[in-house]
Protein backbone atom coordinates (compact mmCIF):
# COMPACT_ATOMS: atom_id res chain seq x y z
CA UNK A 1 0.00 0.00 0.00
CA UNK A 2 1.42 3.37 -0.88
CA UNK A 3 1.62 6.22 1.62
CA UNK A 4 -1.47 8.05 0.34
CA UNK A 5 -3.68 4.99 0.71
CA UNK A 6 -2.25 4.24 4.13
CA UNK A 7 -3.00 7.78 5.29
CA UNK A 8 -6.56 7.61 3.93
CA UNK A 9 -7.12 4.26 5.65
CA UNK A 10 -5.78 5.57 8.96
CA UNK A 11 -7.99 8.66 8.72
CA UNK A 12 -11.02 6.50 7.96
CA UNK A 13 -10.39 4.29 10.98
CA UNK A 14 -9.91 7.30 13.28
CA UNK A 15 -13.12 8.91 12.02
CA UNK A 16 -14.96 5.63 12.52
CA UNK A 17 -13.74 5.49 16.12
CA UNK A 18 -14.78 9.11 16.75
CA UNK A 19 -18.23 8.45 15.28
CA UNK A 20 -18.60 5.38 17.48
CA UNK A 21 -17.56 7.33 20.57
CA UNK A 22 -20.03 10.12 19.78
CA UNK A 23 -22.79 7.56 19.28
CA UNK A 24 -22.03 5.95 22.64
CA UNK A 25 -22.04 9.40 24.27
CA UNK A 26 -25.43 10.14 22.67
CA UNK A 27 -26.79 6.87 23.96
CA UNK A 28 -25.66 7.44 27.54
CA UNK A 29 -26.89 11.04 27.50
CA UNK A 30 -30.29 9.88 26.26
CA UNK A 31 -30.74 7.24 28.97
CA UNK A 32 -30.10 9.85 31.66
CA UNK A 33 -33.41 11.39 30.65
CA UNK A 34 -32.04 14.89 30.39
CA UNK A 35 -33.35 16.96 27.54
CA UNK A 36 -30.21 18.66 26.32
CA UNK A 37 -31.35 19.44 22.80
CA UNK A 38 -28.40 21.73 22.09
CA UNK A 39 -25.93 18.99 23.06
CA UNK A 40 -27.65 16.43 20.85
CA UNK A 41 -27.83 18.90 17.97
CA UNK A 42 -24.14 19.70 18.30
CA UNK A 43 -23.20 16.01 18.34
CA UNK A 44 -25.40 15.36 15.29
CA UNK A 45 -23.82 18.24 13.38
CA UNK A 46 -20.29 17.07 14.21
CA UNK A 47 -21.14 13.54 13.10
CA UNK A 48 -22.74 14.79 9.87
CA UNK A 49 -19.69 16.95 9.12
CA UNK A 50 -17.32 14.02 9.63
CA UNK A 51 -19.35 11.72 7.41
CA UNK A 52 -19.62 14.26 4.61
CA UNK A 53 -15.97 15.28 4.82
CA UNK A 54 -14.38 11.85 5.13
CA UNK A 55 -16.74 9.30 3.64
CA UNK A 56 -18.63 11.06 0.85
CA UNK A 57 -15.48 12.20 -0.98
CA UNK A 58 -16.88 15.61 -1.90
CA UNK A 59 -13.36 16.96 -2.08
CA UNK A 60 -12.83 15.00 -5.27
CA UNK A 61 -15.55 17.02 -6.99
CA UNK A 62 -13.75 20.29 -6.43
CA UNK A 63 -10.13 19.18 -6.25
CA UNK A 64 -7.50 18.26 -8.75
CA UNK A 65 -8.16 15.50 -11.22
CA UNK A 66 -6.45 12.22 -10.51
CA UNK A 67 -4.24 10.66 -13.16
Amino acid sequence: MDERKRKAYRTGVIVLAVLAALTVAEFYLSITGLNWASVFLTIALVKAFLVVRDYMHLGRLFGEEEH
